[in-house]
């Protein structure tokens, strides 16, 4: 006790207590190691390899198809030529979008001139996704696919500590892959976007902050129901330039409606200059305390011989014309644009003017755009639209079905008005990322991975099945390769890394028959090539 007592008493101005010396900082439980090192950013040994699974060039594919139905050659150079972009393939990639961006740096580290990102708010709202499928078919609901489960349950398994990790992760990668020049916009609500404020003034340095920029959501009001609130309008973007030598390419906007010209007094610029008069009209003028002229003597003098400055009628006070104009400077209030849209029936679909404005404002011609959760793809249609080269990564499934679908009709489009375009690849992980998942988020247990994909399948595991080593309910089962029951039918679980072959599906059905089943489903990543066809064998 004494000990202690006199530790407690040493310290002092010769001996400052650590937590004197601490600076503003965010911190989160995982942040820092036991030894008070920085946690790195947890990856791969080596980057995993993308598999480019698909290039996707309609209105080539179509011409070429045409040609050969009416028996003309097709000349391909002509046609790159005068229709398409050939100095970069862009890129639609499935997959954990922190996995795809440490395999982007080996190639693109330093080279993406503008990234945006609309992340998950994790606000508690309905985050499945309502499909249309046709005016009176009504719609069905997509729920969340098994990456996708497990993606949230690892971002949210420590609550806020793990979600800043996360969060401070991707930003680092993020910033890996930024130009020396690039910029970043983030987009994030009021409910974690100001952890999210931290982490990336940790991550970007705070001097590179540029704006805090308010854009319009969609919201309900529910006062009429009932409830009494204040309907939240709006969202954040955060904007971070990557170093001091990042630019703004545009800070103008388009106005609805020319704006006429009008007479605007010019001596209330705050501030004072020296001289402090200005000559006008043989009149020599002196602004009011504290203020200034807007322009100097030599520019008033070419201002007067073009009519554009006078004396006003009641005042006698000088002003200057101001031009008419179709475009205004630029502000951090941009609700005047709409934040979201319904185009394609995907949740939080961001707006075609707002990622217009954004990568007029970020890039420049030929820039290269990203986008690592990118949704209904509304990122990269615009960029096509706008001559920029895209990557867009996300983890959903439907997701990059939407992307794709949408990016071959930006394809179509352009191509039928003349104006050039460019081809785009996609590309997954494959299995590698499901090796990769299965060692980090699921501990490396195969029972892990199966009791995620039966609970995903609304199956009950079986109580001796290799799933959790004891009885989870829902019936026994003497054979390892029989692991839940849906109904009347039993489950099978491959293994994360392995394809289903022809020889593990004779196996698991001689399983399945000698537990007395007349039904079997199988679940598994990939499998074999004609298994479908193979099977009848396995059903006689």
């Amino acid at each position: 006790m004494s000990d202690r007592n006199t530790h407690r008493q040493a310290w002092g101005p010769d001996n400052p207590h650590p937590l004197s010396r601490l600076k503003t900082e965010l911190v989160w439980e995982g942040k820092y190691d036991e030894y008070g090192n920085r946690r790195p950013v947890k990856l791969p040994t080596s980057p995993l390899p993308l598999q480019r699974i698909e290039t996707v060039d309609v209105p080539l594919d179509a011409r070429k198809a045409e040609a050969h139905q009416l028996g003309l050659p097709f000349e391909e150079e002509e046609f790159h030529r005068k229709a398409h972009r050939d100095d970069f393939r862009n890129m639609l990639i499935w997959g954990d979008n922190k996995l795809v961006m440490a395999s982007l740096l080996e190639q693109f580290r330093g080279k993406v001139d503008l990234i945006y990102i609309d992340p998950p708010f994790f606000s508690g709202g309905d985050q499945r996704t309502h499909i249309e499928l046709g005016e009176k078919a009504g719609f069905v609901t997509k729920e969340d696919s098994i990456l996708e489960e497990v993606a949230y349950r690892n971002i949210w398994g420590l609550g806020s500590s793990s979600f800043c990790h996360w969060m401070w992760e991707l930003l680092e990668l993020m910033k890996g892959l930024l130009s020396h020049k690039g910029m970043i916009f983030i987009r994030f609500d009021q409910t974690w976007g100001h952890y999210v404020k931290l982490i990336a003034d940790e991550v970007f340095d705070k001097n590179n902050f540029q704006n805090e920029i308010v854009v319009k959501r969609i919201y309900k009001n529910v006062t009429g129901q009932g409830k009494v609130s204040i309907p939240l309008a709006t969202d954040s973007l955060y904007l971070y330039f990557r170093s001091a030598e990042s630019r703004f390419a545009n800070t103008m906007k388009n106005l609805h409606s020319t704006r006429e010209g009008f007479w605007r007094h010019m001596d209330d610029s705050s501030g004072v200059r020296n001289p402090p008069e200005r000559v006008i009209l043989g009149r020599v003028f002196m602004p009011p305390p504290g203020k200034h002229f807007k322009f100097n003597q030599a520019k008033i003098d070419e201002m007067l011989a073009e009519g554009r400055i006078r004396l006003n009628p009641t005042t006698g006070k000088p002003e200057y014309w101001v031009l008419p104009a179709d475009a205004a400077p630029l502000n951090s209030d941009w609700t005047d644009i709409s934040g979201y849209s319904f185009t394609t029936g995907y949740p939080t679909e961001n707006s075609e003017d707002l990622l217009r404005r954004v990568i007029e404002v970020g890039s420049k011609s030929d820039a290269l755009v990203a986008d690592f959760f990118c949704g209904s793809g509304t990122t990269m249609a615009v960029a096509e639209k706008l001559g920029r080269r895209w990557i867009g990564v996300d983890l959903g499934r439907y997701a990059i079905h939407v992307s794709r679908k949408r990016l071959i009709q930006v394809q179509r489009e352009l191509h039928a008005a003349g104006q050039p375009y460019r081809s785009f690849d996609v590309y997954n992980l494959g299995r590698y990322e499901r090796q990769w998942w299965q060692l980090d988020r699921l501990k490396g247990y195969d029972a892990e991975h199966r009791r995620t994909v039966l609970r995903f399948y609304k199956a009950a595991p079986l109580g001796s099945s290799p799933v959790d080593g004891g009885d989870l309910g829902g019936g026994q089962s003497a054979n390892p390769l029989l692991h839940g029951k849906k109904g009347a039918a039993y489950v099978h679980v491959a293994q994360i890394d392995t394809i289903l072959s022809e020889a593990e599906l004779h196996a698991v059905a001689e399983a399945a028959r000698a537990a007395g089943g007349r039904e079997l489903h199988c679940l598994a990543w990939e499998f074999e090539m004609e298994l479908a066809l193979k099977k009848q064998a396995v059903e006689a």
